[in-house]
């Protein structure tokens, strides 16, 4: 009876260890323009499975500017310390979401130990987009997208006055070569090429055959985030 009692003590402790949260980590994921929460679901609920606690932030991204948002961000961020005060955040955005916090990072009231995080890039237009200055262009566009981040995306050459992102950040920047876009000339996803994805501060740099809307429900970038995300490593 005591072996018995044993066995089964063992195997539920293996059981909830299964189920434990694995770091002492929450991880927000910010999606792209015309995105919303869903479109980073697949990714939150493969981070779920792994045992992070995951905050899907939601924004209007065509309705305030780039450092608007930024400071709604750290609103969030904020909000989130105060809820989990002895966990790290650490981030995985994709497209636009890359240069909110990108710029959130820069805010004055943005919380410092917030700077040192572990940080996954996903199809970033660090070094503004070709595409976009080209549909630019065309007036019905410009009504659609309005006049204020999709300007932004749509005007900027470069992202240099956002700030740059922490030297204390570790950065993962993971981008897609699946695109056909003749207007690009170079490798690129269909949306922003390969070499507008790179910043200018240390960081580490990956290229995946995905296109940009699909790069985030590939389990390639989930495995490569994941593995970043434990320990810093691309595997």
């Amino acid at each position: 009876m005591n072996k018995l009692k044993f066995i089964l003590s063992l195997c539920l402790f293996l059981n909830m260890s299964c189920f434990a949260n694995p770091k002492e980590e929450t991880i927000v994921c910010i999606h792209g323009f015309l995105g919303a929460p869903w479109n980073m679901y697949f990714l939150k609920k493969n981070f779920e499975k792994h045992g992070w606690q995951v905050i899907n932030w939601k924004y209007a991204s065509r309705d305030q500017t780039i450092s608007e948002h930024a400071q709604e961000l750290i609103t969030q961020i904020i909000k989130i310390q105060e809820d989990n005060p002895d966990k790290q955040i650490c981030f995985v955005a994709h497209s636009l979401g890359c240069l909110i916090l990108r710029a959130a990072l820069n805010v004055p009231n943005c919380p410092k130990n917030v700077k040192t995080s572990k940080i996954v890039l996903i199809a970033p237009p660090n070094n503004g987009s070709v595409w976009g200055r080209t549909l630019d262009r065309f007036s019905l566009f410009k009504k659609f997208r309005k006049d204020f981040s999709g300007k932004e995306l749509c005007s900027c050459e470069n992202f240099d006055h956002l700030g740059k992102f922490p030297e204390s950040a570790n950065i993962l920047v993971i981008a897609g070569n699946l695109g056909f876009n003749p207007w690009i000339g170079k490798e690129n996803d269909g949306t922003v090429a390969i070499d507008e994805t790179y910043l200018d501060t240390e960081h580490k740099h990956v290229t995946i055959r995905r296109g940009h809307k699909t790069i985030i429900f590939s389990k390639k970038t989930f495995s490569l985030a994941l593995d970043f995300l434990r320990d810093g490593a691309i595997n």
